[in-house]
Formats: C-alpha cells, sequence, structure tokens
C-alpha cells in the first residue's frame, strides 16, 4: 500500500546511490528537496523536474549554523542520507571525518517533541547491528580485520559511529525512527532482483553484489510503502542482489 505523498530530503543525491533514490522518488511523484553543493552534478533527468527544489551551498551541510540546518530539516516527513566518503586520500583523512554520523546526529537534533521524522540512512555490510543481532556470520580473522580498519580507516570508523547513533539516538528520541540500509559489494548495474534480509547474510570476504540502483529502488520503496517501511523500521536491513 502506498502512503501519501509527503515530501524527502535528500543529502547525497548527486552520488551514486542518491542519483538512482532521487530519480526513483520523482518518477513515483514524491516531492523532494535535494541539498548539494553543485546542481551541475545532478543527473539531467531531475535537474529541471517539476517536483524537485534545490538547497546548493558548496560549502556542504555541516557548515550550516543550527537554525538553519533545523529549517532545512523542517516540514519533511523523511529524510535521506546518500552520503559517503570519496576514496581518495583527501576523502579518507580530511575533513570531515565525521560526515555520515555528524549528519545523522543534527538530523535528530532537528527534530523537536512536536513533530516526527523517518530517517533513511546507507551503511555497510562491514558494520555489525549494534543490538549484536547478526550472529556470528564473521570469523576471528575478520572480525581483527575490521578492528583495524575502524583504527585506521576513519571511513569506516564513520559507519560504525553512525550505526550507534542510529541505534542510541532512536531510543532517546521515539519521534524519529529509521532504516539503516546495508549493502554487499556496491556495483554498477541496472535495477534488478533483490533480497533484504535482518542478518548478514555473509562477511566482507565471502560478500555478493548489490547494484546501487537496487538500493536507491529500495529506498523510494521505504517512502512509497508504508508497509515496507513498517517492516523495516529501526532496523539494519543487509541488501542482496539475487541475479
Amino acid at each position: 500500500m502506498s502512503q501519501s505523498k509527503g515530501s524527502t530530503l535528500i543529502f547525497g543525491g548527486t552520488g551514486g546511490i542518491g542519483k538512482h533514490a532521487l530519480a526513483r522518488l520523482l518518477d513515483l511523484g514524491h516531492q523532494v528537496t535535494a541539498f548539494v553543493r553543485s546542481s551541475s552534478r545532478l543527473p539531467a533527468s531531475c535537474r529541471d523536474h517539476p517536483n524537485l527544489s534545490l538547497v546548493e551551498d558548496e560549502r556542504g551541510h555541516l557548515a550550516l549554523s543550527d537554525e538553519e540546518f533545523y529549517q532545512l530539516v523542517k516540514g519533511h516527513d523523511t529524510v535521506i542520507s546518500c552520503l559517503g566518503h570519496n576514496l581518495t586520500f583527501k576523502g579518507m583523512y580530511g575533513s570531515p571525518r565525521r560526515l555520515c554520523s555528524d549528519t545523522v546526529k543534527r538530523i535528530f537534533a532537528s527534530v523537536d517533541s512536536s513533530a516526527s521524522l523517518r530517517l533513511i540512512v546507507i551503511n555497510t555490510e562491514g558494520v555489525d547491528r549494534p543490538d549484536g543481532g547478526d550472529g556470528s556470520v564473521r570469523n576471528c580473522c575478520e572480525k581483527v580485520v575490521l578492528a583495524l580498519l575502524k583504527f585506521c580507516l576513519p571511513p569506516h570508523a564513520d559507519n560504525v559511529a553512525t550505526s550507534g547513533c542510529l541505534h542510541s539516538l532512536s531510543a532517546s528520541n521515539p519521534n524519529v525512527s529509521f532504516v539503516a540500509v546495508r549493502p554487499a559489494d556496491l556495483v554498477d548495474k541496472e535495477r534488478s532482483e533483490y533480497e533484504c534480509h535482518e542478518k548478514l547474510q555473509n562477511g566482507i570476504f565471502n560478500s555478493g553484489e548489490t547494484s546501487r540502483a537496487n538500493v536507491g529502488e529500495f529506498m523510494a520503496k521505504l517512502v512509497e510503502e508504508e508497509e515496507t517501511w513498517r517492516k523495516w523500521s529501526n532496523k539494519f536491513p543487509h541488501i542482496i542482489n539475487t541475479d
């Protein structure tokens, strides 16, 4: 069952996953606000769409004041964060090192007791559920590798922090519910059949594939379908291609 068409704010709408989520939401008739550093990076099919509103600031959203950030989030039913770190030395070790987790914190801080919000965030299969619910899918070697990555690689530490923030902040602020989508190895392929699982289905050394288009499709489905949202609300689905 589809929900009434609300308004969605998206961060990272020019990226590999975000552009798919943005295009799919517009195709489905949703009103979308995209915060971007540069509108020139938007997909051509989205750029002049009548349902798209743009907020452009080359400084990035974390440079906004608390009041500016509050006004940006205000009035939206859903916020989608498709943010990630560029795989360059500057992207991995430069500022902001806590791009994803700091964004989550600021979103939660912008929702007061008179409002409610649904938050959809991209994460990774390299991060365990904070409640320990993934079971024993990882062997000792993989656990050691991930611990080292958390220590040495800021983007991985940021992903871990994001997961923890969602788990703890949603407990203290019930007005915000979330879904943290964990894809397998990301690939650029067309939309196809996929499955979502509550628990990790594999470790990082025997990973499957997830197309970025399928992640974007699933995010849009979470916005579009109330039944899908209820199924995955406050969970960390592992999404994997099945074809």
